[in-house]
């Protein structure tokens, strides 16, 4: 990431930061993110919930959800990054 991207992420995660309600979130989100962009995201979420639950096998997964083996292995391997404190977090939140 260049300095002009650096600087564009943190005036992003600023915004994101003073939006007030979801309804705010959702018409920000459909205005930055391509709706290819935003069911990625969504897919990331379901299959963070998914690893996070530690209760399917990757393949179980990739089947059930139609997410590629690829795919959820760098899930699994981001997740393997996470602090603690994020892991808490995102088992709580997703």
């Amino acid at each position: 990431m260049n300095v002009n991207e650096k600087k564009s992420w943190k005036s992003f995660v600023q915004m994101v930061l003073k939006i007030k309600t979801p309804r705010q979130f959702e018409e920000f989100a459909e205005f930055v993110f391509t709706q290819e962009e935003r069911d990625q995201l969504a897919t990331r979420i379901l299959l963070t919930r998914e690893l996070l639950k530690e209760d399917k096998t990757q393949r179980q997964i990739a089947d059930e959800f139609n997410i590629s083996i690829a795919k959820i292995t760098r899930g699994s391997n981001s997740i393997k990054r996470l602090s603690d404190k994020l892991r808490n977090f995102l088992k709580q939140h997703c």
